[in-house]
């Protein structure tokens, strides 16, 4: 989760991002994305999006 956040906050973009120059907007999409290959889609993934939102100020909508 802090690789992904600091490469969020550095700007790079995933498959997801919308506008590749753009900042990075950190939805559930984006953070799946980011996430995905490095966890188990297990119970826990839920409570692991919802660590990442608290983490960045984001909350469910």
């Amino acid at each position: 989760m802090i690789g992904m956040l600091d490469e969020a906050e550095h700007g790079h973009p995933s498959h997801v991002t919308e506008h590749l120059e753009a900042d990075v907007d950190l939805d559930d999409d984006e953070i799946r994305e980011r996430m995905s290959g490095n966890l188990c889609r297990c119970g826990a993934y839920v409570g692991i999006l919802n660590a990442v939102r608290e983490a960045t100020g984001r909350r469910k909508r």
